[in-house]
């Protein structure tokens, strides 16, 4: 009876061994596929759309000039005398900068003044002439006079037979002749206006003369045409200089007035159009001393004056200015900018901030290369939204366009395939990305 129990065990026991292996593995996949029911439906990652605390800017190099910059060349031949200053001077307006030694030229200007003088004097002579040209008048209308009354009384006496028709005819005569010399000394005192008039003109002419003479002895003192700072010197006492001379490459001084600067930067082509007057900038200053950055002067904020509209032909780049009060700088900061110094000029090219900022991931390319991303509205149905135009990419993140997407509107933060259009996403698949955006 053992025997056979045994065998009956030996035979048996295999085939229970496989049967209870096989409801134990049963029970174990119907565990994972329960507990697989619980998490088959993936996470969505999801972001809401943040107001783009950024505007479309460009960063350039600046570099300042004095409003005005002239060199100064001799207008007259001679030899340099003194120069009385140096390389880096301030000087004033009017300030006597050089003096040049001109042979000739104030005895010029005394022989001048004598003409002047000479021509003074005959214009006095010729105002003379006038007057007793115009008293010889008078004296001649008198004589007329007497004549005529003289000729009457004939008249009479020759009616009453008195006296002869020939005493009568000597009195017509002697009229005449009295009217004769009053024309004559009419003419006299025209000519003598006349006469006048030439030497009017003369004194003209010589004190013409004598203002030529003098500003060309000016010429010797050159002289600050403005407030500023000697850029160069080229020049030295003993040097004989002239005007126009061909071997006189450069002036003989630099000035450049810096009261007034302005900071110049040259704008590339594909921002050039987003420049204009008036437009906002930060000036960061390489050598300033003071407030590193100046965004305003005297409480006005600091803006492009102009631009040049138009490019240079061997950059593409377009010359902008932008104009700088030195005083006012100085009395704020007790700074100025100097000619030649340099920095960078931060230029709001284009107004982004409240713009939609979305990551770059969020953003897909649909079949005729159109731009969309997909948002999630009120009961997380995905739907597609186009966006118009990418204003601004700041590294993963971009500045965007698109009218029918709102501000804190949930939208896939990345192509997700497992997602259909207008079939709405249960609320437990939805994974918030972090809030804060890496700009």
């Amino acid at each position: 009876m053992n025997n056979q129990l045994r065998l009956l065990i030996s035979v048996c026991g295999p085939f229970m061994l496989l049967l209870a292996s096989g409801i134990s593995c049963s029970r174990s996949t119907n565990e994972i596929a329960e507990s697989g029911d619980a998490i088959s439906q993936p996470l969505i990652e999801t972001i809401r759309v943040q107001s783009s605390p950024l505007d479309r800017e460009t960063v350039l190099s600046a570099s300042i000039e004095g409003e005005h910059r002239t060199e100064i060349f001799p207008r007259i031949e001679g030899t340099i005398s003194d120069v009385y200053v140096k390389l880096g001077d301030h000087v004033k307006k009017g300030q006597l900068l050089i003096l040049i030694k001109a042979q000739g030229v104030a005895d010029l200007v005394k022989h001048r003044e004598e003409l002047v003088k000479e021509s003074e004097a005959a214009l006095k002579r010729r105002a003379a002439g006038i007057r007793l040209s115009e008293a010889e008048v008078r004296s001649k209308e008198a004589a007329v006079k007497i004549e005529a009354i003289k000729k009457e009384r004939m008249e009479s006496l020759v009616k009453r037979g008195s006296l002869s028709k020939q005493r009568l005819d000597e009195a017509v005569f002697e009229l005449r002749s009295a009217e004769a010399d009053l024309e004559h000394a009419h003419a006299q005192v025209e000519a003598s206006r006349a006469d006048f008039e030439v030497a009017e003109a003369k004194k003209e002419v010589a004190l013409a003369d004598l203002e030529a003479a003098i500003t060309k002895a000016n010429f010797r003192e050159i002289r600050a045409p403005f407030e500023g700072l000697i850029a160069n010197r080229h020049v030295d006492p003993g040097d004989f200089v002239e005007p126009n001379d061909p071997n006189l490459r450069t002036g003989l001084l630099d000035i450049v007035r810096y009261d007034q600067v302005r900071a110049v930067v040259y704008v590339p082509l594909e921002d050039a159009a987003y420049v204009e007057a008036g437009d906002p900038v930060i000036l960061r200053h390489k050598s300033y001393i003071g407030n590193a950055q100046i965004d305003s002067i005297g409480g006005n904020p600091l803006v492009i004056s102009r631009k040049a509209r138009a490019f240079n032909k061997g950059t593409r780049m377009m010359r902008t200015e932008i104009d700088i009060d030195n005083t006012v700088l100085e009395n704020e900061s007790g700074e100025r900018l100097v000619p030649g110094d340099y920095g960078k000029v931060w230029i709001t090219l284009e107004p982004l901030k409240g713009k939609p900022m979305v990551p770059r991931k969020a953003i897909l390319t649909g079949d005729n290369d159109e731009k969309y991303l997909v948002a999630l509205d009120e009961k997380y149905t995905p739907k597609k939204v186009l966006v118009k135009d990418i204003l601004l990419d700041s590294k993963n993140q971009l500045v965007i366009e698109s009218p029918e997407l709102e501000i804190g509107q949930r939208i896939l933060s990345a192509p997700d395939k497992t997602i259909t259009l207008g079939e709405p996403i249960a609320p437990e698949q939805i994974k918030a990305s972090p809030k804060n955006i890496e700009l």
